[in-house]
């Protein structure tokens, strides 16, 4: 994994957790999206973990 595609997974992922914290219903958010939203974020944190025990065969 490049440190350049490190730096983007995690700015997606910061970016995936803003939405969800963003008080109130946001204007064109349906709340499928919402969910959707939670799933691909708890799915990246679920890849960050096996690429890192990839990488080090380490569990954190």
């Amino acid at each position: 994994m490049t440190r350049t595609s490190m730096i983007f997974r995690d700015i997606l992922y910061a970016l995936m957790i803003t939405l969800l914290l963003v008080p109130g219903n946001v204007p064109g958010l349906p709340i499928w999206l919402k969910v959707l939203i939670i799933v691909m974020a708890v799915g990246m944190r679920v890849w960050q973990h096996v690429v890192y025990y990839r990488l080090t065969g380490k569990i954190y």
